[in-house]
């Protein structure tokens, strides 16, 4: 199976390529060249939002990881970073699966965020069934106008589609002694979670909700905001864990 990993110069992409089992062959995406260590890689420079590059990228792909994750190459002017995040998250997404579909991929995976769920008491249990509050913030918006375009794919084409709605992604060991997060996601988890579903066995139904898939990807806490137990249907089995206390103190 060969892999197409966007965002490819980013920590989340690296630590999912470090996951990724050795039978599998990857393809990586990103807007600069490529990093230390893998200038001999399957490398694809170029924007999510040119059409040659996206096509370029997909042809002979089985399955596409679209980490959501933004470019090491975004300008520093908070205007235009502003507008360049929401430029890759919907026309990008658009352009990269439109053409994924037409070189005939079957299967996506995209990194979304469970900061939508913010707007929510740290008291309240969110599960996937519970209805997004995503803020103007364009990270926050961005992210979730990804994942609406991700799913409209789903629905129009007999393409599988599976969304990770990731936490706050850290290091343990960077954030040791801190007061813990109830969003805080490990990364090496957050990759364990995105092979877990290149594993998982995918439909192909008929009925389009059969084809869209959503998780909830977190921290095993103790008193979670965030359950992720539909995840662990599919396998997910985060080894990073933050003590909680859900602001019941």
């Amino acid at each position: 199976m060969k892999i197409l990993i966007t965002g490819a110069a980013s920590p989340l992409a690296q630590e999912i390529i470090t996951a990724l089992d050795s039978a599998y062959e990857v393809r990586l995406l990103d807007d600069c060249p490529p990093i230390e260590g893998q200038q001999d890689a399957d490398w694809v420079q170029g924007s999510l939002t040119d059409p040659q590059v996206a096509w370029q990228a997909v042809r002979n792909i089985d399955l596409l990881i679209h980490t959501g994750e933004p470019p090491p190459t975004l300008a520093t002017d908070p205007g235009q970073c502003e507008q360049t995040l929401l430029d890759l998250a919907t026309r990008g997404t658009h352009v990269l699966l439109k053409a994924a579909i037409e070189a005939g991929l079957k299967r996506f995976i995209y990194g979304s965020t469970l900061e939508i769920f913010s707007g929510y008491p740290d008291t309240v249990y969110i599960t996937e069934m519970h209805k997004p509050l995503p803020t103007p913030d364009m990270p926050q918006m961005g992210r979730y106008l990804g994942e609406l375009t991700c799913r409209e794919f789903a629905r129009e084409h007999m393409v599988t589609g599976t969304a990770l709605r990731l936490g706050k992604l850290v290091l343990k060991e960077d954030v040791a002694g801190q007061q813990p997060d109830l969003m805080w996601l490990d990364r090496r988890d957050a990759a364990q979670a995105f092979c877990a579903v290149v594993a998982h066995h995918t439909s192909l139904s008929f009925r389009w909700v059969g084809r869209w898939n959503l998780y909830h990807i977190c921290a095993p806490i103790t008193n979670p905001k965030f359950l992720i137990a539909k995840a662990e249907t599919i396998g997910y089995q985060p080894q990073h864990a933050f003590q909680a206390d859900k602001g019941l103190q």
